[in-house]
């Protein structure tokens, strides 16, 4: 065979320069015609197309589609080129350390928020995903959630964590020994069906339906309980060969109604801690809230950043859980 000369060789490595500075910039952002030649003629000062320059954009376009099959069309209202799969350009097949985290992104900045910021994120998340081989991203696994994370104030048990992530991607049953503030010395047992984890207030959480407790506990079977992570014993955690339920347990939910006076509602610009929430605001300035809660605990702990000017009026179990918090708030700070 003869040798190639060297005019071919410059030849092809120009017109692979020039259609990867193409799909860069289609990339970037959707660009007209001019848009793209400027664009190589910029990079490759001006040497970048033969005379016919249109022409030749043309067969650089079809050969991003036809040799590696990207996905571009012409945005008839725009002019504009626009690239809608990378192809062969999907190079990132990510660890799963770095799936996690984009999947932990993914979920914490989703497309219901607008604020710029979120959006700025929203926009990175999608052209990284872009760049994902098909088979990667049908693998993500399930959410890490981010619920008003605060400062992370223990370090999680790597082993552990690992074997709560798995119990969860794979949809099994996991047993576990834990230590709450129920128990002082002794562990109890659990055997669990794993939904999620989630980081709040400094810590992480595994959500999980209570399937069994030895001895038995406080939570009742097939209740949802949330139980943080680095409280599970050390190596303790393992997964058993059943599977989750087919259908998971419907979790309770309670309707919660409090009433916020004036001096914190008359803006109307009130947060939105819950579910289905819906503030009606009075003439007076006050307001009502009702909205649907799974936890009556952590919903305790979030109205009482209102302070005293909160009062709750369903249901009865979040009543009485206040009644007592006021008791022993009095015992701590009212003197004879």
């Amino acid at each position: 065979m003869s040798p190639r000369r060297a005019g071919l060789r410059r030849s092809s490595t120009l017109i692979f320069r020039r259609r990867l500075i193409i799909f860069r910039q289609l990339f970037r952002e959707e660009s007209s015609s001019e848009m793209l030649l400027s664009v190589v003629n910029q990079h490759l000062n001006h040497d970048g197309y033969p005379d016919n320059q249109e022409i030749a954009l043309k067969h650089d376009l079809n050969a991003l589609k036809h040799e590696y099959n990207c996905k571009i069309r012409m945005n008839r209202k725009t002019g504009h080129y626009q690239l809608m799969d990378v192809g062969d350009f999907a190079i990132l097949d990510l660890s799963q350390e770095s799936r996690d985290a984009l999947n932990f992104l993914e979920s914490n900045y989703n497309d219901d928020s607008v604020l710029a910021a979120f959006v700025n994120i929203q926009n990175l998340l999608r052209q990284v995903k872009m760049l994902i081989p098909g088979h990667t991203q049908r693998n993500l696994p399930m959410p890490v959630l981010l619920r008003n994370p605060g400062r992370q104030v223990t370090t999680l048990d790597k082993r552990t964590l690992n074997t709560v992530r798995k119990a969860i991607d794979n949809q099994q049953q996991l047993e576990f020994e834990y230590l709450s503030n129920f128990e002082v010395s002794s562990a109890r047992r659990h055997i669990v069906a794993p939904y999620s984890i989630f980081f709040r207030d400094g810590h992480g959480y595994l959500e999980a339906v209570v399937l069994s407790t030895t001895p038995q506990g406080h939570v009742p079977p097939l209740a949802t309980a949330e139980f943080r992570i680095d409280r599970i014993v050390l190596r303790s955690a393992k997964m058993l060969p059943g599977s989750n339920p087919l259908v998971r347990p419907p979790q309770r939910v309670y309707r919660i109604v409090y009433h916020l006076p004036p001096e914190v509602a008359r803006r109307r610009d009130l947060a939105e801690f819950f579910t289905n929430q819906q503030n009606t605001y009075h003439e007076d300035g006050s307001a009502t809230v009702t909205a649907d809660v799974y936890n009556l605990w952590t919903t305790r702990q979030i109205l009482l950043r209102y302070g005293g000017a909160c009062r709750v009026s369903e249901p009865a179990e979040l009543i009485q859980m206040f009644r007592e918090t006021a008791m022993q708030l009095a015992a701590q700070y009212i003197t004879e």
